[in-house]
């Protein structure tokens, strides 16, 4: 598996997406519904997988010898990888919103511990649509994509709408970017990286399975 991702590194992952990660510099617009940011990464991973699509890497890996399921689970350990680096991308700029730059946003959830613990369900859930539809066949990416986009943005409403509602947890401690009310916000951190793997992990099982059956 380590030579599986070790390739997917080096002829799968693409600048486009490590670029992507720059956009975790929209936590730093006023009053922006920040949750935008991984809806690129989303994006970034369908057209990584549209570029080895296009490039055959499917019959490239078929040639080799490695199961169908083991390329599986090295696609979704590299998918994994480029989202837990969004992630660590949007720490400095939650760090700089907490200590240097004190903006309310209007629109929704803070950039906070909070916000980076939503975000994680948020990946995970996109990597539980959008694998196991790809890989009914390993071919089709546009529908899976919508159908992820579509479960994700749902996600993403209820989320900031939550913020809206008075006296709420969600209201009240997950809309403080205050260091002491972050503190309070580290479980929810900690759930959303636990769905995360989770989910990526449901993800992967069910698209290994599903793929083992597809015909090259």
């Amino acid at each position: 598996m380590k030579l599986l991702l070790k390739k997917e590194c080096r002829l799968v992952l693409s600048p486009v997406q490590l670029l992507f990660l720059l956009l975790s510099g929209l936590l730093m617009i006023p009053n922006y519904p920040y949750f935008i940011t991984f809806f690129y990464t989303g994006l970034g991973i369908f057209l990584m997988m549209q570029a080895a699509r296009e490039n055959r890497d499917a019959a490239f890996m078929s040639v080799l010898p490695v199961s169908k399921r083991d390329m599986v689970r090295a696609r979704l350990a590299l998918a994994a990888l480029v989202e837990l680096m969004q992630l660590a991308s949007c720490v400095p700029f939650v760090l700089l919103r907490t200590y240097a730059v004190h903006m309310q946003n209007a629109v929704g959830m803070e950039a906070n511990a909070a916000f980076l613990g939503v975000g994680a369900g948020m990946l995970g859930l996109f990597n539980r649509v959008f694998f196991p539809l790809h890989y009914k066949n390993g071919y089709d990416l546009g529908k899976p994509f919508l159908a992820a986009t579509a479960v994700t943005a749902l996600y993403m409403i209820a989320a900031e709408a939550l913020t809206h509602i008075p006296g709420i947890w969600f209201s009240t401690v997950c809309e403080s970017y205050a260091p002491a009310q972050q503190l309070h916000q580290l479980p929810l951190l900690a759930a959303g990286l636990a769905v995360f793997a989770l989910l990526t992990l449901r993800a992967a099982q069910v698209s290994a399975r599903r793929f083992a059956s597809v015909d090259l």
